[in-house]
């Protein structure tokens, strides 16, 4: 039986922390670590001590709790810079200019989509979202859009269960809809999720593809169902999927836009 590399366990803890302040919303404080983690206190203390002794986590005197920190920061746009992301925003921006709705660009996360990068619309009624975002691939415009292209569809298809959990009433229940849904994705380059992740909002989406011909991520525009009538849809695709297109130029060849696939926790 293989032991694992000394430091793995350490190495593993103080990424699980760092995974924490992707949906933060403000600070974390040691508690929520040591809750959501299950780590010891004494072990939260130390993993934070070390993040903090490198840049990557500030402890905020005023509430006792942790914020990214410049190294985090610097890391975060050397990845943006590495895989293109940071030419993949204009054509984002570009997009929401054009719509004035929402812009996602999403990867895929073993069995999940995550909202990597957004542009958010400016109009009253929208759906509020933020990067770290994660949802259901099946139930997802982003999802369906990158398994419609992905090497491994009908593996993941047969791994679902026969009654697929429901977000929403308008969720696919099985997974031989499921199947039917990537086979017209596919067909027509652009996938639909009507108010089957989120009530009230419909999505559109569109592969982004690698050199192989492959998806792992995808460019959504998100809409509130009353703004998004199927005639808006079908305006909307082409120009959706040329964005889409255009986000694929900008990535290295050599590299995807794909997140890591699902981890175990860390051990205490």
């Amino acid at each position: 039986m293989s032991e694992s590399p000394a430091g793995t366990q350490a190495v593993g803890r103080a990424l699980a922390v760092l995974r924490l302040f992707i949906e933060a919303e403000g600070d974390v404080q040691i508690t929520e670590i040591t809750q959501r983690l299950g780590l010891t206190p004494g072990t939260a203390h130390r993993v934070v001590g070390a993040l903090a002794a490198e840049g990557f986590l500030v402890r905020n005197p005023a509430t006792d709790g942790y914020y990214l920190g410049s190294t985090a920061i610097l890391l975060g746009q050397a990845a943006q810079r590495t895989l293109g992301a940071d030419r993949a925003m204009p054509l984002l921006k570009q997009l929401n200019a054009e719509t004035n709705e929402s812009v996602n660009l999403v990867v895929r996360d073993g069995d999940e989509s995550v909202v990597v990068m957004r542009v958010q619309s400016t109009l009253p009624l929208r759906f509020e979202q933020h990067p770290g975002a994660r949802f259901p691939l099946y139930s997802t415009a982003s999802g369906k859009a990158m398994m419609s292209r992905a090497q491994d569809t009908e593996e993941y298809v047969r791994s679902l269960p026969a009654r697929l959990p429901a977000v929403t009433p308008h969720t696919v229940a099985t997974p031989r809809r499921l199947s039917g849904e990537l086979e017209r994705t596919r067909a027509r380059g652009y996938s639909i999720d009507n108010e089957e992740n989120v009530e009230g909002v419909r999505c559109i989406g569109a592969p982004v593809l690698d050199a192989h011909g492959h998806a792992h991520a995808a460019v959504v525009v998100q809409v509130p169902s009353v703004r998004l009538p199927d005639a808006r849809i079908e305006k909307l695709a082409p120009r959706l999927i040329e964005v889409a297109d255009q986000v694929a130029q900008v990535v290295p060849s050599d590299r995807t836009m794909r997140s890591a696939h699902r981890r175990t926790e860390p051990g205490r």
